[in-house]
């Protein structure tokens, strides 16, 4: 570890000289350095604290009966190299109803490099790439689980968040600390799937369907959060959503900080603390969540249902277990309109359906550190 940090202060520093401005994203990733390629397992050389896991969203076409699911392979290290919490897993989201978690010995977890020319995980016989799944699992003693669930899903089209030298995706230049204790990234904001999954026996047809990825890494979660996800809306196919807000814990203190982004026409506009993008409005009651973000020339209005089922997930708790901690829905209605502010065309006003939503914890502490509030911090706020 202490390598991988003189390495960051390298890069940091040439990066500040202008040494890698304006590389393009291919030879970026050529390097072969974890920072430009974020879909690649960044745990290799970590025995302890430290969680990884790739969140792969399905949403069925509009024909099918079938329903929105999300399968997420990961790691977890315990607070010890000999830790008896140190295991693999993969749970599911069962329709935004039900959470199914299903453990693995760390032995079963292979990952490939950046080098090997193609990313790929796997956990016993279940294998994940930016381009598939394929899944065969059934419920094992000490799971906490009561689903079987079989198939393979391939997917097309993908729309990753792009990595430059100064925006390591959806982290942008903040990507460049080497002490954060989470890093997110977005592998594809869109994509096309083609496949079928057998649930206790029943077929759910995907094919025609559309799909999102993506990932966490580090050794805990924010203290608190909202995250919102949608593809799925109504007049702009391959328009996305996603938007995450959290109070960010980081070398002993913690500060509020936001990303957030909308694809659309196969262009990504990104919202967040590190774009100079600030809130206007972020109202969180029983209902749902509203809020208003303005930068990068365009304005974000979105309003999210909170009225639906929430399935009860497993996440990180203070570096020691993986626990059901966090309550996910996968059955939001959103409604955004996306504007551009230098001649006020509305460029989307849809409703996007199968939407993620987290809201986790006393999330006012953010609305109080929105910008222009009292109780906001004088350095950093929303």
């Amino acid at each position: 570890m202490e390598t991988s940090h003189h390495l960051l202060v390298v890069l940091f520093v040439a990066v500040s000289l202008g040494l890698l401005n304006q590389c393009p994203e291919s030879f970026l990733r050529s390097t072969n350095l974890l920072l430009f390629n974020p879909e690649y397992y960044h745990g290799e050389n970590v025995q302890s604290n430290f969680f990884e896991g790739w969140y792969y969203k399905m949403v069925p076409p509009k024909s099918s009966s079938s329903k929105s699911v999300a399968i997420v392979p990961g790691i977890f290290f315990g607070n010890s190299t000999n830790s008896s919490e140190t295991h693999a897993f993969i749970f599911v989201n069962d329709g935004g109803d039900l959470q199914h978690y299903y453990r693995f010995p760390i032995s079963d977890f292979s990952f490939s490099k950046p080098s090997d020319g193609a990313f790929s995980v796997s956990i016993g016989n279940n294998h994940f790439t930016s381009h598939s799944i394929s899944v065969n699992l059934s419920p094992k003693e000490n799971d906490d689980a009561t689903l079987t669930i079989a198939g393979e899903l391939t997917f097309t089209n993908l729309s990753p968040w792009p990595v430059t030298t100064f925006g390591l995706g959806a982290m942008g230049f903040v990507g460049w600390m080497p002490f954060l204790e989470c890093t997110h990234g977005v592998l594809s904001f869109d994509h096309e799937i083609q496949g079928q999954l057998v649930m206790d026996g029943v077929e759910m047809e995907y094919h025609g369907g559309r799909g999102y990825i993506e990932k966490d890494h580090g050794s805990k979660f924010p203290s608190l959060w909202i995250w919102i996800q949608t593809n799925s809306f109504a007049k702009h196919p391959g328009t996305s959503l996603f938007f995450s807000v959290a109070r960010i814990p980081t070398l002993g203190t913690e500060f509020p900080g936001f990303t957030a982004a909308v694809w659309h026409d196969n262009i990504l506009v990104p919202f967040a603390s590190y774009t100079g993008a600030s809130f206007e409005i972020l109202d969180v009651n029983e209902k749902e969540i509203h809020l208003r973000i303005r930068g990068s020339g365009h304005s974000l209005d979105v309003t999210a249902d909170r009225q639906v089922p929430h399935a009860l997930l497993y996440g990180p708790v203070d570096g020691n277990r993986m626990f059901p901690s966090v309550r996910e829905a996968l059955s939001s209605t959103v409604r955004m309109v996306f504007t551009r502010e230098s001649d006020g065309v509305v460029l989307v006003d849809d409703i996007g359906s199968d939407a993620g939503l987290e809201v986790h914890r006393d999330v006012e502490w953010l609305r109080r550190n929105m910008c222009g509030e009292e109780s906001a911090g004088w350095l950093i706020c929303l």
